[in-house]
């Protein structure tokens, strides 16, 4: 692999999985609730609990005071089972190995790179672009559109989320950035449906020295610009 263009992606790789798979296995036991939930979600509940099977953390919150599914919405099968977007993260892929690093971008040090990111829904192309911002952090741009396991989505374009791997399964480990925090979900979508940001529109952590710049759109997949500083 190249290693200007990736940086860094598969030395921490090993720590990364390493601190989800330890959070995985202190998620509290579901025993007896397999049954029930299999007649609500379907075929997808196999989805998640074979995720947990591989390591996977839960990405719905396990203190549900305001709303379970604030942290990813239903973006992800093992957020809200039965959501508009079951596909798995790019991130989630990536770490089975059913995504290859060759279909990574990491940013790992200060610079800039712009990418093509097709949607995750494909199989081929680059799948995510990652800014990397300490051991266990890391930003994630990944594409989305209405095809496949997601042709129920609310809403199509240039996903952004949060690595913290130090963050136990039910906690957050992952966490959706919303392009439209002020906008009220369309009938029949929830919060974070609309999360995706579109061309000409970008994401900035100022603290963390990251920008996210979505360039351009087409059917399959966006142009995005990641900036560490």
């Amino acid at each position: 692999m190249s290693a200007g263009r990736r940086p860094g992606l598969v030395r921490s790789r090993g720590a990364w999985q390493w601190h989800l798979l330890g959070a995985s296995a202190r998620r509290p036991s579901r025993r007896g609730s397999f049954g029930q939930d299999m007649w609500h979600w379907g075929k997808k509940l196999v989805a998640h609990e074979t995720g947990h099977t591989f390591g996977l953390p839960d990405l719905y919150a396990f203190a549900s005071e305001t709303d379970a599914h604030r942290f990813v919405g239903g973006w992800d099968v093992m957020g809200l089972v039965g959501g508009a977007g079951p596909q798995y993260f790019a991130w989630q892929s990536w770490k089975l190995g059913w995504t290859q690093d060759s279909q990574v971008v990491c940013r790992a040090s200060a610079g800039s790179d712009t990418v093509y990111l097709t949607a995750v829904e494909y199989g081929s192309g680059t799948k995510m672009a990652v800014i990397r911002t300490s051991p266990t952090t890391a930003y994630v741009v990944e594409s989305r559109r209405g095809v496949q396991a997601d042709t129920a989505v609310c809403s199509t374009g240039a996903l952004i989320y949060r690595i913290d791997t130090s963050v136990r399964t039910g906690e957050g480990p992952i966490r959706v950035m919303d392009a439209k925090p002020s906008a009220t979900p369309a009938s029949g979508c929830r919060p974070l449906d609309d999360a995706p940001y579109w061309a000409g529109e970008s994401f900035t952590d100022a603290a963390a020295g990251v920008r996210i710049d979505v360039l351009g759109a087409d059917g399959y997949g966006e142009t995005v610009r990641i900036t560490k500083s």
